[in-house]
């Protein structure tokens, strides 16, 4: 299990739930890659430990088994990109067991926006009334993508996006030393962005802002930027989501009067419309839809209809 002093806010949440006092059921919320299954796991193993009420110990016996993922009073969803009703089956069946080492038992379910109704379902009761001394934690990356009936048995947790300089410190303080906020569309969360470095996989968000940040500064002409966009090595529905990303960025920082830094200082120069540039976001939203549906959109004149709506706005 990774330190949960590695993640400042996952400790601060952790120093922030009482868990001498915690529900039976609790719900962890948060965006995808903000490491709410490692918040999770370290609740659950100071809830097993036999040591400490506050936080585990790491050397009794208790804490051995749930490092070694052989605690027999710990049960983690194995397969979390669906939760099929017998796996909560499963889970019900294990909750009503007694526990072995500890005094407690505790269950955790990561990835619940992936539970499907009839899973949903099955686990309400349990939910509602837990067996004595056990714990249920879920994690969701998708507010409010559960049964409301869910929301009203568990207490929340929610883990709160990280703002720019609270991202950009812990990726360089990860080694990261070059790292700019503004190379990476801003869905990703920190621990994405530092598994796609690590993995060499960052280069195609990197160009990306680059070639936008040419477009702009009139390095690059349309026609170069749309050929750009066509060879990209991703999805048609990955580059629109870059696109959004970067009107969002645009307009997000005209509302609040933001100024860009670094290699994208030169767009504070720019004198967008935000009425126009909201309007321009409502197409590509509109635009991402209609490719999620049709997958035989042309994507040579999508993408050109875009840049030259980009272009008539930093013309302003």
């Amino acid at each position: 299990m990774s330190s949960l002093e590695n993640f400042p806010w996952l400790n601060k949440a952790f120093l922030n739930t009482n868990l001498l006092t915690l529900p039976h059921s609790s719900l962890i919320e948060g965006s995808k890659g903000l490491g709410k299954s490692i918040l999770a796991s370290k609740i659950a193993k100071t809830l097993l430990c036999s040591e400490s009420s506050t936080s585990s110990c790491d050397s009794c016996h208790s804490c051995n088994l749930f490092d070694q993922s052989t605690h027999p009073d710990f049960f983690i969803n194995e397969d979390d990109s669906k939760i099929l009703v017998d796996e909560i089956r499963e889970m019900i069946n294990f909750s009503i067991l007694s526990s072995s080492v500890s005094s407690s038992k505790v269950i955790v379910l990561t990835n619940c926006e992936n539970m499907n109704i009839a899973s949903q379902n099955a686990i309400l009761k349990t939910l509602e009334e837990p067996t004595t001394n056990t714990y249920i934690l879920l994690t969701s990356s998708k507010r409010r993508a559960l049964n409301q009936t869910i929301y009203s048995r568990c207490s929340k947790l929610t883990i709160k996006d990280l703002d720019q300089i609270e991202l950009t410190d812990w990726v360089r303080s990860q080694g990261i030393e070059d790292f700019n906020y503004y190379d990476y569309p801003t869905y990703l969360a920190p621990i994405e962005i530092l598994k796609y470095i690590e993995e060499g996989k960052n280069n195609d968000f990197i160009d990306f802002s680059n070639n936008i940040l040419k477009f702009c500064n009139k390095d690059l002409s349309i026609n170069q930027t749309v050929k750009y966009l066509l060879d990209m090595d991703m999805s048609s529905i990955e580059k629109v989501n870059l696109l959004i990303d970067f009107f969002k960025t645009l307009l997000k920082a005209k509302l609040s009067n933001t100024p860009y830094s670094g290699k994208f200082k030169s767009l504070n120069d720019l004198n967008i419309s935000t009425s126009n540039l909201s309007n321009a976001l409502d197409e590509l939203n509109g635009l991402r839809n209609m490719m999620i549906k049709v997958s035989s959109i042309n994507e040579n004149h999508s993408f050109k209809y875009f840049i030259f709506k980009l272009d008539s706005l930093i013309k302003q």
